[in-house]
């Protein structure tokens, strides 16, 4: 059973704000859904399986190896930015 003080902790980093109330309705729906993911290890030859990370194979699924091609300078890439600090693209700050 998840911890009522876990879950309060959980909701203050993802800044969600929740009645006294909801919290015991949070934790038995909680318990409702690890139970059914507990269920997922009963399942026979499970570990005859590696994990996937798509449901079914796809050929276009493995990464190219990076090739370099044309490269620009610095002063090419930067010539039409607006703002510019020390050989970067300035922007305004997004994040108080």
């Amino acid at each position: 059973m998840i911890p009522i003080e876990k879950l309060k902790d959980y909701a203050k980093k993802l800044e969600f704000t929740m009645e006294e109330s909801e919290y015991t309705t949070l934790q038995s729906e909680f318990e409702i859904l690890l139970k059914q993911v507990d269920k997922i290890s009963e399942i026979e030859g499970l570990k005859d399986y590696e994990p996937m990370s798509f449901p079914f194979k796809l050929e276009s699924s493995y990464l190219r190896e990076d090739v370099v091609d044309d490269e620009i300078s610095t002063s090419d890439a930067l010539f039409n930015a607006k703002d510019k600090m020390c050989d970067r693209v300035k922007v305004p700050k997004v994040v108080e």
